[in-house]
């Protein structure tokens, strides 16, 4: 974050700054601060409610779209978490599948509608145990215990839980 904050700073902008704000901003739903714990207590077993929790490590990722405008996006380094038993990947629809539907529409003269839902996997409860020592980027929770209530982006079982929730 310091490396984008930099940027902003020598071309005398603000961009990268405001897509971070935007993305937290939207972000906090999927973290629940823990007031009462830090993080050496979880990790030195001070903390016996949160033993069954995984620690993950968030990050951000960023990227300059086609339009040229910026997005950061909050992600979970899942690699680092055990597999779930419960079921882990969602199924993608075959490009052959969205063709024969488009195929049946135009025979038929039928309209066809999509969309897109914004951050889609924050809209799904997360099932599993995990936590995260806010960053900065978490503004006034940096340092704080967070534990993970809905799907992030990154997570193994994260498609599982938009999926299940869809």
């Amino acid at each position: 974050m310091e490396d984008a904050l930099a940027i902003d700073k020598a071309n005398g902008n603000d961009y990268w700054e405001q897509s971070v704000q935007k993305e937290m901003g939207k972000v906090k739903v999927a973290y629940e601060p823990n007031e009462k714990r830090t993080p050496s207590d979880v990790q030195s077993g001070l903390a016996p409610e949160l033993a069954q929790y995984q620690r993950i490590t968030c990050h951000l990722i960023f990227n300059v779209k086609m339009d040229f405008t910026r997005k950061a996006r909050f992600v979970a380094n899942g690699s680092r978490t055990e597999t779930p038993s419960s079921l882990t990947y969602s199924s993608v629809v075959s490009r052959e599948s969205v063709k024969l539907a488009f195929l049946i529409a135009a025979l038929n003269d039928l309209d066809i509608m999509a969309c897109d839902i914004g951050n889609a996997y924050l809209n799904a409860q997360y099932r599993e145990k995990v936590w995260f020592k806010a960053g900065k980027e978490c503004g006034i929770d940096e340092g704080k215990v967070c534990i993970v209530v809905r799907a992030l982006y990154g997570l193994k079982s994260s498609g599982a839980s938009w999926s299940a929730m869809f």
